[in-house]
């Protein structure tokens, strides 16, 4: 259950859920979410009332549990030989692909749960059992169905 959200963090095209007799309500982000709509605000989006989606059956359920996104990287591969640090870059910047892989390193666009598995594997593939480090890590609400 959420105690405390800031509703400007809600992405605008998140469907919420007013289905308060739901078995999984408690912890449904769609549903958790729609507790903090803002009396001004006029217009929201909200999944079809008249579906019966309730329960272990609903299809549109998201956990309400915050999950860890890692941001930049700006001292990753400080502690790394040059030689592994270059092709693990080389290997990310492949994976990831030029733009994103810019992005995630200044900050724009965090690392979800499986891109920091994904780099944790590209680490060991070239025999470096460092973690790698981030950042900063955040504990944000995954809007994003799985």
């Amino acid at each position: 259950m959420i105690n405390e959200l800031d509703y400007n963090s809600v992405p605008k095209n998140f469907g919420l859920c007013l289905n308060a007799q739901c078995k999984r309500a408690d912890k449904c982000l769609r549903y958790q979410a729609s507790k903090f709509i803002p009396e001004d605000t006029l217009y929201v989006r909200v999944l079809n009332p008249n579906r019966k989606l309730t329960g272990k059956k609903c299809t549109e359920f998201i956990d309400d549990t915050p999950v860890k996104y890692a941001y930049g990287w700006s001292k990753m591969f400080d502690k790394l030989v040059h030689e592994d640090a270059v092709a693990i870059k080389n290997d990310l910047l492949y994976s990831f692909g030029k733009n994103m892989f810019y992005r995630l390193k200044r900050h724009e666009r965090p690392f979800t749960p499986q891109a920091q598995d994904f780099v944790r594997k590209v680490f060991k593939r070239h025999g470096v059992t460092n973690e790698p480090e981030y950042d900063l890590y955040k504990h944000e609400y995954n809007w994003k169905k799985d």
